[in-house]
């Protein structure tokens, strides 16, 4: 059976399209197995020695795949023919990205250990959140992590939200808060459109981007892009 290769990630993106990937064998293997729990962009991002993605991908089996050999094999083969290094001469480690990116403190080097299979470091350093969103995210990615324990979990949530705080920005609207008023006032919306808004975040979550606001049905896109920058999420 195909596995699900999986490893921790702290944010959901959308994988990369198919046409995307360089033809050859092992492309619809390695879209099907890897796209389930991360955004391909998190390995074609990469640029490995053909040992180290074969390291990495028996890391992502061994937290759960049940692959064959052959199936991995495969894997590994199209990711170091497409994704290779030019010299082959660094390591996965190095290849990931510079971990001086992320703050020093307790629960980097667990980030480091866990994440970094499927996320690049400076991955961490792109989104902010509450301590409670922080939280959230870290229970609901724990889930797929085998070796880290309930306290390493716990050291991870607080080094995240230390580091990575959400901070409102003055003059922006909060939309994952504001009231349909509040939307309609200073984005510009209709009352309408602003009450679709709220609707739609009462029944799908919050909104993690202003893209997100393009899905709901009612509401001028246009006036979402025009009003991007006064938003905040």
């Amino acid at each position: 059976m195909i596995a699900r290769i999986c490893a921790v990630g702290l944010l959901s993106l959308a994988a990369l399209p198919a046409q995307d990937l360089p033809e050859g064998p092992g492309k619809d293997l390695f879209k099907n197995v890897c796209s389930t729990c991360h955004p391909l962009e998190n390995a074609t991002r990469k640029r490995l020695s053909p040992a180290d993605w074969k390291a990495m991908v028996n890391t992502m089996a061994a937290r759960g795949a049940e692959a064959s050999g052959a199936e991995l094999d495969t894997i590994t083969a199209y990711l170091a023919k497409n994704y290779a290094l030019a010299d082959g001469s660094a390591t996965a480690t190095a290849a990931a990205g510079p971990a001086k990116e992320m703050p020093e403190g307790q629960g980097k080097q667990i980030i480091l250990r866990e994440c970094t299979a499927c996320h690049l470091p400076d991955h961490f350093t792109k989104y902010q959140h509450t301590p409670e969103e922080w939280q959230a995210i870290v229970i609901r990615m724990g889930t797929r992590v085998r070796s880290a324990t309930k306290e390493e979990l716990d050291t991870v949530t607080k080094y995240l939200a230390t580091n990575y705080p959400k901070v409102e920005v003055a003059g922006k609207l909060n939309v994952n808060k504001a009231k349909a008023t509040e939307i309609q006032a200073q984005l510009s919306l209709t009352p309408e459109e602003a009450d679709a808004v709220v609707k739609y975040r009462e029944r799908h979550g919050d909104f993690r981007e202003w893209g997100d606001l393009l899905a709901i049905y009612g509401v001028d896109g246009r006036k979402i892009e025009a009003a991007k920058d006064r938003m905040s999420f």
